[in-house]
């Protein structure tokens, strides 16, 4: 625009510097004196042309105020382990700025900006937004120079500038591009790019926005979650439900004192039957009391049926590409899509831990039983099966934490913790089953001849195997179920807890035999007090081996490590 104006003021540059450096967004003004031409010639006539020769009349400064929880969610996305970085089409100095405000730049770091030089034939130099310093566009051909280069400051690049080291040095720009926290003055595609170039890093990239501009880095990103141009208040809402409500309250009221009577007497019913309206009823309806009911009726109806078109949701250019829209302009729906995200991915890992061990015990189990010409009754099935139902219910219903945590889950099921951690419970698991299944052998007579077609009968081996392997499963979802720091814990979900809880007790119950009307019922017999002091210890130290063997792997190996 400078080289547009006839004359400038002396401190132009200072002072639009100054204001843009504050975080401010500056605007300069220009007047020129139209000849007296006709409309349809000035409508002809090339911008250019128009905005030569204009007088400098000002600047339009506009402070646009960071929303009130943005400095919160940047610092938690930043303390849970992500990298942050700004993608605007602003001033790069303004851009800075909110950088250093939101504190995802260092303060003490100089901020080092490469933007187009005035002078097409000058060469391209890095300068800090304080001018204290400059540097080449390549400061050093040493690798180690070069390191130490992209540690000691921050970085912002513009468009032109990008744009002119993907042509030119596209080596550089990739090393340079894990360092650069701000991008200025950017055009659509080149937001497109920079989350390509992220991606090709093997960077996982979350991209919010609100406009059309945004729109190819949303549909690009890994997850885009597109922000609505018009805030969602929920005050306003609540209280246009409340006036919604009241209006269909008196719409009903309305149509109940306005509604048809049935025939009165004195009318003959044929004439109720054939449906004409009798002398009374006509009068009626043209009672000025009916008519006025009628009336506000109707305008009611419009009213509601006008709100109910003016409460759909606007959603701009911004949702057409993105996964997920807020209905809120605050970035923190980005915590929340992280949270939810680590919940989901922690929930099924656990899952898979829980169904590989449950598995793999009722294999065992059935097996074992097999091979003594025994099985599970009915019974005993149905009530295994709804007592593990509650425990696979309320372990996947588990809810985010409030606050995002440094730590992160682990990404994938084929890791060392995972299987390290599942072959060792098995083998606790086998162990305390084999041993149980030798001691129910040695309580209880071998038959010599094995029927596998003989109607089921309780004995010691199909009780102790039934009792042991429940309780197993139960000892395998309190172990592995993961809690904190991405979910609520066990003692926070209390749904969960309750089921561990009675589904424990349940076994407990029937290891002791403290009911033998239950034990009746549940097709089980009464075990010798040397069995069933066995079944409650090996259930006791399979519980204790399972934590240890779990929580020392997942710190030596896993997402704790």
């Amino acid at each position: 625009m400078l080289f547009q104006y006839e004359k400038v003021p002396d401190d132009y540059d200072e002072v639009f510097t100054n204001l843009t450096r504050q975080g401010a967004r500056v605007l300069a003004m220009g007047i020129k004196d139209l000849p007296q031409t006709r409309i349809g010639e000035l409508r002809d006539t090339k911008r250019e042309v128009l905005e030569a020769g204009l007088r400098f009349a000002g600047f339009v400064v506009i402070s646009c105020p960071l929303k009130p929880d943005t400095k919160a969610m940047i610092k938690e996305i930043v303390e849970s382990s992500h990298k942050v970085a700004m993608v605007t089409g602003d001033n790069p100095l303004t851009a800075c700025n909110v950088a250093k405000v939101l504190k995802f730049t260092r303060r003490r770091v100089p901020t080092l900006v490469l933007d187009e030089p005035l002078d097409k034939c000058a060469a391209w130099k890095w300068k800090a937004v304080d001018e204290s310093v400059e540097y080449d566009l390549i400061p050093f051909s040493n690798k180690k120079q070069l390191k130490a280069f992209f540690l000691e400051n921050e970085f912002c690049l513009t468009g032109p500038a990008f744009a002119h080291l993907l042509e030119t040095e596209p080596k550089f720009l990739r090393d340079l591009i894990k360092h650069v926290r701000v991008f200025a003055r950017m055009a659509p595609k080149q937001k497109e790019r920079v989350i390509n170039e992220y991606k090709s890093l093997g960077w996982f990239t979350l991209m919010c926005g609100d406009g059309t501009n945004d729109v190819g880095a949303l549909k690009h990103s890994n997850v885009g979650v597109a922000l609505l141009s018009h805030p969602y208040d929920a005050t306003k809402a609540e209280q246009k439900e409340k006036e919604k409500k009241e209006k269909m309250d008196e719409a009903r009221r309305l149509i109940q004192s306005g509604a048809t009577p049935g025939a009165p007497p004195g009318i003959p019913s044929t004439v109720a039957r054939r449906g004409e309206a009798p002398p009374g009823a006509r009068m009626r309806a043209t009672h000025p009391s009916v008519v006025n009911a009628q009336t506000k009726l109707e305008k009611l109806m419009k009213e509601l049926e006008e709100e109910e078109r003016a409460s759909i949701t606007r959603l701009g250019d911004a949702s057409i590409a993105a996964p997920f829209t807020s209905k809120y302009t605050s970035i923190a729906s980005i915590c929340h899509v992280i949270k939810q995200g680590r919940c989901t991915l922690v929930t099924t890992l656990q899952m898979f831990k829980i169904l590989a061990l449950n598995a793999l015990v009722s294999a065992y189990s059935l097996s074992a039983l097999y091979m003594d010409g025994v099985k599970f009754s009915d019974t005993q099935a149905t009530v295994q099966g709804l007592l593990l139902a509650a425990c696979f219910l309320f372990v996947s219903r588990s809810k985010p934490l409030k606050t995002l945590s440094r730590q992160r889950p682990m990404t994938n099921i084929f890791n060392a913790y995972t299987l390290l951690t599942v072959t060792g419970q098995f083998v606790i698991h086998f162990g305390c089953l084999l041993y149980v299944v030798n001691c129910a052998h040695a309580a209880t007579p071998t038959p010599e001849k094995v029927d596998l077609e003989a109607k089921f009968t309780p004995s010691i081996l199909n009780t102790s195997v039934y009792i042991i392997s429940m309780a197993l499963q139960v000892c395998t979802f309190a172990v592995n179920y993961r809690g904190r720091p991405f979910m609520e814990s066990l003692i926070e979900n209390k749904a969960m807890l309750y089921s561990i809880l009675i589904s424990g007790s349940a076994v407990f119950m029937l290891a002791t035999g403290a009911s033998p009307d239950a034990m009746q019922q549940f097709e089980l017999v009464i075990l010798p007090n040397e069995l069933r002091n066995i079944l409650v210890y090996c259930v006791a130290f399979d519980l204790v081996a399972c934590y240890m063997i779990d929580r020392i792997l997942n710190f030596l190996l896993g997402d704790m490590f």
